[in-house]
């Protein structure tokens, strides 16, 4: 294990509660390059403001607008599908704001976090989980922001009666555009993957991704009024009085359901749970990324409603609920284009923030001497592309099932982890040298903490392996998985793997174990 001087290389800010490494390791080349090099504190100049208009782009999305219609599709009424989504948010927001912390306060992406956790190397694992995922989510989101684009070609070549007469025949709506006109819509779509290749290009990490920056501070009000605009309109067509109760399932709601619901709600950020310490190295401190990120529940609530009262009002005045707010805005407004646009944005900017960054990082971390950040988005779209996710974006059941539930997962585990290992063990307190060490004190055995792959690979049994009941698992995931990962990996550590790999963290589960350099650092 390599001795340094830690203390002499690690300054802490006490005022602003930011750790900053001061040295730089150019010989570990499999573990250290300057996009991943922690962020110097005078770099880390996101205020709360800024994290807040990042969730209103991320947040006003039409995956968020058609939300509680699948919980609709699973039986539950209008007001329990409501309340599950704000629930589900609510709870994805607590490990979301703890993983946000050690972002905020080391200056550090989440694949260098979770090498504390996982080890030097074993961090890969998760890291590629976490990137794959968000290249699924890349994929749904690029096709949506296609379908949007498409809609404007019928309008402005005179082809709404098309999907008109498809939406009546076909109630799949995110897939009517591309049968109605493959050739535009993929060629559109080709276009859209070219845009956000500029935009990752332009947008480098060590320069405070600023092209990113100033995306969010103009998009999130763009797409906060396009949706105000679409629920204002509708609703005023409607006059203001329709029965969001018409819209609800006749059938009684099984707890079975409603646990459904809440699981995939929290899965449906659970990525950026993970994710968000790529944009928290930028936080000015604690309470910016704190303050910033607690609306987001409220965002989705707000969503929530506004989404049931709009497909109210379309079922009151057309006959039929339209929940994709791309049809129904092509099909009954006479100010469609701007609309769209707006739609447009709001969906580029979910995809570069929620599903590109993170990723990016993850695919980069894999190779730090070959791979840039860029070239790790390149990567990511390649994934994206291969996956093909939004196949299963326009049926509920498959994107519940098969989405949402079997990522969710995955997600849980690993936050488990990393949660448990960083609020409960470690207290929020690493040693930020050895993060970029391979003869640090993150190696563990032979660069894997085995405690956090026991746990990872004992949960992905009880998920994944076909026995009596094991539909009750996955239709729990995240909760699930979340719970007993702690259960499990809190005891490994405390038993077998810090007395025999870290010896140096000292202390108990009730006050957290730390090594003494980072008590005299944060003294």
């Amino acid at each position: 294990m390599v001795e340094i001087e830690r203390a002499s290389i690690v300054k802490y800010y006490k005022d602003r509660g930011q750790v900053e490494l001061t040295s730089v390791f150019p010989d570990e080349k499999l573990l250290w390059n300057a996009d991943i090099h922690p962020v110097p504190v005078k770099g880390r100049n996101w205020g709360a403001l800024t994290y807040f208009w990042i969730w209103v782009s991320m947040a006003f999305i039409v995956p968020s607008w058609t939300l509680a219609s699948v919980g609709l599709v699973l039986g539950l009424s209008v007001i329990q599908s409501i309340f599950t989504v704000f629930l589900g948010n609510l709870i994805v927001l607590i490990p979301m704001v703890i993983q946000s912390h050690g972002g905020a306060r080391y200056g550090l992406a989440e694949p260098q976090l979770t090498r504390t956790r996982w080890g030097i190397y074993g961090a890969i694992l998760p890291s590629w989980i976490r990137a794959i995922i968000g290249a699924g989510w890349w994929g749904i989101e690029s096709y949506i922001i296609t379908e949007a684009a498409t809609a404007i070609y019928t309008i402005l070549t005179g082809k709404v009666s098309i999907v008109a007469y498809t939406a009546t025949h076909y109630s799949n709506y995110p897939f009517i555009l591309a049968i109605d006109f493959p050739t535009v819509f993929w060629g559109v779509f080709a276009g859209v993957i070219l845009a956000q290749i500029l935009v990752f290009y332009f947008s480098p990490i060590n320069k405070g991704q600023p092209a990113l920056k100033w995306l969010a501070r103009i998009g999130g009000p763009v797409i906060l009024l396009t949706y105000l605009v679409t629920w204002i309109y509708f609703m005023d067509r409607a006059n203001w009085s329709i029965n969001i109760f018409s819209l609800s399932a006749s059938s009684s709601t099984s707890v079975l359901s409603f646990l459904i619901f809440l699981n995939a709600n929290i899965a449906f950020w659970a990525t950026m749970a993970l994710t968000m310490p790529d944009y928290t190295r930028f936080a000015k401190n604690q309470f910016s990324q704190t303050m910033g990120q607690i609306p987001m529940p409220l965002l989705m609530l707000f969503i929530a409603i506004m989404s049931v009262m709009t497909t109210a009002a379309s079922l009151r005045l057309y006959g039929e609920p339209i929940w994709d707010p791309i049809i129904l805005i092509t099909l009954h407004t006479s100010f469609a284009i701007p609309l769209l646009l707006g739609i447009i944005l709001g969906t580029f900017l979910v995809n570069v923030y929620a599903n590109a960054v993170g990723p990016a990082y993850d695919f980069a971390n894999t190779f730090p001497k070959y791979l840039s950040w860029f070239r790790g988005s390149l990567i990511l779209i390649i994934v994206g592309l291969v996956i093909g996710a939004w196949s299963y974006y326009g049926n509920a059941y498959s994107y519940i099932q098969n989405w949402l539930l079997t990522y969710g997962g995955l997600l849980g585990s690993i936050e488990g982890i990393i949660i448990f290992d960083y609020a409960v063990i470690r207290r929020f307190k690493i040693d930020l040298p050895d993060v970029f060490l391979s003869r640090g004190r993150y190696r563990y055995w032979k660069g894997i903490n085995p405690a956090a792959l026991i746990t990872f690979i004992l949960i992905s049994l009880l998920l994944y392996l076909q026995y009596p009941g094991e539909n009750i698992m996955l239709d729990n995931s995240w909760i699930l998985s979340f719970l007993l990962s702690g259960a499990i990996y809190v005891p490994l550590m405390i038993f077998w793997v810090i007395p025999k790999y870290q010896p140096f963290l000292k202390g108990s589960l009730r006050e957290g174990y730390i090594s003494e350099e980072s008590r005299k650092i944060f003294s």
